[in-house]
């Protein structure tokens, strides 16, 4: 759930055709406030181009939302980080199946998980429970050995 950022110079609004439902509240109230915000719906990766140039040209103080499919989300979340938003400059929101990445604490093999929280290795069969440790660096989150 996303949560209005106050005090920001403007706002940047990024969705898919999924997610711009998501955004209406929050343009609703950006326009209530007289806050200076962009509105893009994004098609295709074609698109990308496009986007790191509009990122490239915003100034200091601009909060960036994000609302779509989760490949749509972590594929321009990609590309604000390298144009200079921070985790601190980006709301986002993903719709339907996430897809995330756990790193076995045995064998550091990467494996593919959905909603589960416990998974067996697919490199070492090893039975690992989902934590919350996250790496940005991996993209991956850690996973312990089950203790039965």
């Amino acid at each position: 759930m996303f949560s209005y950022a106050k005090g920001k110079r403007k706002l940047l609004f990024c969705t898919d055709s999924e997610g711009n439902q998501n955004l209406h509240i929050l343009v609703q109230q950006a326009l209530n406030e007289n806050v200076p915000f962009e509105f893009h719906i994004l098609q295709e990766e074609s698109d990308e181009e496009i986007v790191n140039q509009w990122f490239v040209k915003q100034k200091m103080g601009t909060y960036l939302y994000i609302s779509g499919t989760f490949d749509f989300v972590k594929r321009i979340q990609g590309v604000a980080m390298k144009a200079g938003f921070s985790q601190h400059d980006m709301q986002s929101q993903a719709i339907g199946p996430v897809s995330k990445k756990l790193v076995c604490c045995t064998c550091h093999g990467k494996n593919e998980v959905s909603n589960q929280s416990y998974i067996v290795c697919g490199h070492c069969g090893q039975e690992l429970e989902m934590s919350d440790h996250y790496s940005s660096r991996l993209d991956a989150f850690l996973g312990y050995i089950t203790i039965k």
